[in-house]
């Protein structure tokens, strides 16, 4: 390839790239200019990005549920109670204990979850909900019969730069597997249309059942993360836990509507600008009920702007295919 042809690729890459880190800058050099003292700092910035961690391992573990149109609210409470689960094997089996407690755990409860929505052919949100309300409780009366609080030694993953190891690691596991193997191939194609994916041979039934696996494997990693950054794990109750969870899916929408990267990237740059609105209403002290209440408002705006956008888009091509002479 000669330098001619290979100038504009070059260009080409880095105007997707300006375009994908377009968002946070935006919204970060905002708040810059709102509070310089505070968000003009290199500390602040990477504050930022660590703590959008959990919330980005989350987003990752839902994404493939949600690219088949499936909505799981029971994803914050099962995070807890695997979190709960792993510092009680901590207790009997050392670091190891906490790990595999956190892994297991989580696995186990996605894959019940998967079950009653497959075979019982309950409605995602449904199925969400009421395990949601179980995962709380249990989580509830576990936490009043053990102890809460893990080891400091224990926290290797709570600390840089260990959490940023294990969070690129899952990166390249989720980014692989979305986006260059059968299953991340089949789930797309369910996403795209369901009736022709299934027309095409593809199970959607049992694909819907992995995607509740392969997200509880990666929930895991996100109970793990989250235990290692608090040192504790407080159960959530009368549907508090749902916190968790509408802040990983609200960058998994924006993930999925950024046309100027791949989807799990997209997720990342989503869960980084939903951390930092977060954060800069923290800063310039605004109620936490109006805090929900302005990130709701962003996220809709955001939506309205990327829907109305491929609209105005599909509409100009099709005028543009009318207007051909090839056309006729």
């Amino acid at each position: 390839m000669t330098k001619i042809q290979l100038a504009p690729r070059i260009a080409g890459l880095a105007l997707r790239a300006l375009k994908t880190m377009a968002l946070p800058l935006l919204v970060y050099g905002a708040l810059c200019a709102i509070v310089p003292s505070v968000f003009l700092r290199g500390s602040t910035a990477v504050m930022m990005v660590t703590q959008s961690i959990t919330n980005v391992s989350i987003g990752w573990a839902m994404v493939f549920g949600m690219s088949v149109g499936l909505f799981d609210f029971s994803v914050g409470a099962l995070v807890v109670l695997a979190g709960l689960f792993g510092v009680y094997c901590s207790q009997l089996f050392g670091f190891a204990g906490f790990l595999v407690g956190c892994m297991v755990g989580s696995l186990v409860l996605a894959t019940l979850t998967g079950a009653i929505f497959s075979f019982l052919r309950i409605p995602s949100i449904i199925t969400g909900f009421a395990a949601m309300l179980v995962f709380e409780s249990v989580s509830v009366i576990l936490a009043k019969k053990m102890m809460i609080v893990i080891e400091p030694t224990y926290l290797l993953f709570g600390r840089t730069p260990y959490c940023y190891i294990l969070i690129v690691a899952v990166f390249i596991a989720v980014y692989l597997l979305f986006n260059y193997t059968k299953f991340g191939y089949q789930i797309k194609a369910i996403g795209g249309n369901e009736a022709v994916a299934r027309n095409m041979g593809i199970n959607t039934a049992r694909l819907k059942l992995l995607t509740y696996i392969v997200g509880g494997a990666f929930l895991g990693i996100s109970s793990i993360l989250m235990v290692s950054n608090m040192g504790t794990i407080n159960p959530k109750i009368n549907m508090a836990s749902m916190a968790q969870v509408f802040t990983p899916m609200m960058g998994v929408m924006i993930g999925m509507f950024l046309t100027s990267c791949n989807t799990i990237i997209g997720v990342f740059i989503g869960e980084l600008t939903i951390t930092i609105v977060s954060t800069g209403l923290v800063a310039v002290g605004m109620e936490s009920r109006l805090q929900n209440v302005i990130v709701g408002i962003f996220l809709l705006v955001f939506m309205s702007i990327q829907i109305n956008a491929r609209r105005i888009g599909s509409r100009k091509r099709g005028r543009v295919a009318a207007a051909s002479p090839t056309a006729v």
